[in-house]
């Protein structure tokens, strides 16, 4: 039972010493893609051969028509998938080099914009400015925060 805590706290066990290891499924990293890609080509695939068969073309041409447009549909919708994945990467990449170019101009700039970011998820200023002071002294795990 994924809810249960004793479950939990056994799996936890398992692995003594390096809690950090427990293992999630990566499935949701990819729902969205195998739900917008389904609905689109059920969808679709249904339109053109609803079209063909109320057109009055025989059975081949319907099935022709019906298995093309799969086909076409699964291939655009991975390309464009890919596409925008990669595009989207390279963004997030560029907005990560702009933030290492403040946080090595103006550390105490973007410690205060963490700071900020704390406190108005509810943690009180000074634990907030503890936290992100200490972390500001590991540049990687400072910018990856900040780009969450």
């Amino acid at each position: 039972d994924e809810k249960n805590a004793d479950s939990s706290k056994q799996a936890h066990k398992l692995t003594v010493g390096s809690p950090a290891s427990e293992k999630h499924s990566d499935a949701s990293d990819y729902l969205k893609s195998i739900v917008y890609g389904g609905l689109d080509g059920i969808i679709t695939t249904f339109a053109v051969v609803s079209g063909a068969a109320g057109g009055g073309f025989g059975i081949e041409v319907v099935l022709v028509l019906g298995f093309s447009n799969m086909f076409a549909d699964a291939l655009s919708m991975g390309m464009g998938d890919a596409l925008s994945t990669k595009a989207q990467n390279a963004a997030i990449m560029k907005e990560r080099e702009r933030e290492a170019w403040e946080f090595e101009s103006y550390p105490e700039g973007e410690i205060a914009e963490m700071v900020e970011v704390y406190t108005k998820k509810g943690m009180n200023e000074e634990d907030a400015r503890e936290i992100v002071t200490k972390m500001s002294k590991y540049k990687d795990i400072f910018l990856d925060t900040m780009m969450v």
